[in-house]
């Protein structure tokens, strides 16, 4: 069974070693740049675990809706509320395949659905706007150049359902 629930201090060496797994065109965020946000929105990061094992995770927070935030640099506060922003999601090598990804993109929208956002957004590197794409998020304009994302790095929305 595998169990969704906020990070605690105790997860950052795992969420580390996945982030290093997982991304081979970017360098790793540091440590005190991943931890930024879960210190700045602590309800809405989230780990995947089964058995006390992390599979992945997935950093979340408030922002500007088309300005993504920077990469590798901490945030000194949450800057604007119009958009639910997804930083960084990532799964082990060793659970892909068996719904972590989707697991944990349920959680933030549903969360951020019941929060009042219209809409979450984020930034696709590597091989993820497919992936993304599959998940309703479409490409969305944005003045920030996205080059620190690394080559074909796309800016992506997906608009969100009313609360029930």
């Amino acid at each position: 069974m595998i169990n969704i629930r906020t990070i605690r201090a105790i997860d950052w060496p795992a969420i580390m070693e996945i982030q290093r797994e997982c991304y081979h065109q970017l360098d790793p965020e540091p440590l005190e740049v991943m931890s930024n946000k879960a210190e700045l929105a602590p309800a809405c990061c989230w780990v995947a675990e089964r058995q006390g094992k992390v599979l992945g995770y997935l950093l979340c927070h408030p922002w500007r809706a088309h300005q993504p935030p920077p990469l590798s640099v901490p945030m000194r506060r949450l800057a604007g509320h119009d958009e639910f922003y997804l930083h960084d999601l990532a799964v082990a090598g060793e659970a892909r395949g068996i719904g972590v990804g989707q697991r944990l993109l349920a959680t933030a929208l549903e969360f951020a659905s019941d929060e009042g956002y219209e809409h979450a957004g984020l930034v696709a590197v590597q091989d993820a706007p497919a992936f993304w794409r599959k998940q309703g998020f479409l490409p969305a304009d944005t003045l920030k150049s996205l080059d620190e994302y690394g080559d074909g790095a796309v800016y992506m929305r997906l608009p969100l359902a009313e609360p029930a």
